[in-house]
């Protein structure tokens, strides 16, 4: 039987200094975008940028038709 209580106290004295690894000071905390998750993080704005460049394209095409329509001379 000491075998086994020596064993247990092993243990218990293992699993104590695994948990008190960590200090009470704040840690430094990544960005998203500085992870792994960066790309998922950044998704959202590359895409608003792009659908903004589509929207404006498409809305210069409707005014020169527009224009052009109106009886303006088209632009080169």
């Amino acid at each position: 039987m000491p075998r086994n209580s020596r064993l247990a106290a092993l243990s218990f004295l293992l699993l104590l200094a695994a948990c008190g690894g960590e200090r009470n000071e704040e840690r430094e905390v990544m960005k998203p975008e500085d992870t792994v998750f960066g790309d998922l993080v950044t998704a959202p704005g590359k895409v608003e940028d792009r659908t903004n460049a589509a929207m404006d394209l498409h809305r210069e095409a409707l005014q020169k038709q527009l224009r052009e329509s109106e009886g303006a001379p088209p632009e080169e």
